[in-house]
């Protein structure tokens, strides 16, 4: 278990951000402010040949850093989940990062914004989920349960069909959480495919040692933001201590794919260049082995 770091990682939105998310995000002109506003759903099919046939055609929604408050507000979160329900997945997974801090993740969920999937809706917490108070992260667990949002965090949910088990795991968040990534394992051993969706994807390379390979085969992450600002594939400044090595879109190692998304909302200024804000509708599809 990894140990916990001061909790610094929030970073909050200057008077300046503030004051830009006053102005017309709808001109054009103010082309990085614009494309903040805008919202790109991917359409994204993974195919594995580890899937069993039982899940092929599942349909996940993968959703994280809405970042809800003064550069998100009411408004778009109910935009947000009529786009997201209108995808009709089976499964709804949100990816942390509900808010610029503990309260506003909980006042978050006090909006009711009603995510919907066909069979649950999941959630996993982010670093501005996790800042002080302590206790905040007991009530914004009691309030996603209410408003029907499985929290998984250290834990894993499991779909069960036609005698084949489908898990989806996460762990606390990497920065300002406890991350238990050997309980996850253990938990996940018998399952016969594991969807990990932490918040961090710095939290993955911790994840190498525990076997020969990863114990899952997909991991959905966000935080990156893709860089928000990023020019020629190369944030102006990185959120990850890994610089670019996770930024943004498919990557392979250590035996499992990752997707790192865009995520949703922004992050201390309402702008973005280089990395459109993204939900996705993933797809699962079964490929056999070939020998």
């Amino acid at each position: 278990m990894r140990t916990k770091k001061t909790k610094k990682r929030a970073k909050r939105v200057s008077w300046f951000g503030k004051l830009m998310a006053l102005l017309p995000a709808s001109c054009v002109l103010l082309y990085p402010l614009y494309l903040a506003a805008q919202l790109d759903t991917v359409n994204e099919t993974y195919t594995s040949p580890y899937l069993p046939d039982a899940f092929d055609g599942l349909r996940i929604a993968f959703l994280s850093d809405i970042h809800y408050g003064s550069l998100f507000k009411e408004e778009r979160v109910r935009k947000l989940a009529k786009q997201v329900n209108a995808l009709d997945a089976d499964i709804v997974i949100l990816g942390g990062d509900y808010a610029e801090n503990s309260e506003g993740a909980i006042a978050f969920f006090d909006l009711h914004p009603g995510f919907k999937g066909k069979i649950a809706v999941l959630g996993t917490v982010g670093n501005h989920d996790r800042t002080l108070p302590e206790n905040n992260f007991s009530k914004l667990l009691k309030r996603m349960a209410e408003e029907k949002v499985i929290p998984v965090v250290n834990d894993v949910w499991m779909l069960k069909k036609a005698g084949k088990t489908l898990a989806f795991a996460s762990t606390d968040d990497f920065f300002n959480g406890y991350p238990d990534f050997y309980g996850i394992a253990a938990l996940c051993s018998e399952a016969d495919f594991t969807v990990f969706f932490p918040h961090n994807p710095d939290s993955l390379p911790e994840t190498y040692g525990i076997g020969k390979q990863s114990f899952y085969q997909l991991a959905l992450c966000g935080h990156t933001h893709g860089g928000q600002v990023a020019i020629l594939g190369h944030a102006i400044k990185s959120s990850s201590d890994y610089g670019n090595r996770f930024l943004s879109g498919w990557y392979r190692e250590n035996g499992a794919d990752i997707l790192v998304s865009n995520g949703v909302g922004t992050s201390g200024l309402p702008v973005r260049l280089g990395a459109r804000a993204q939900i996705h509708l993933i797809t699962l599809k079964s490929e056999k082995k070939t020998h």
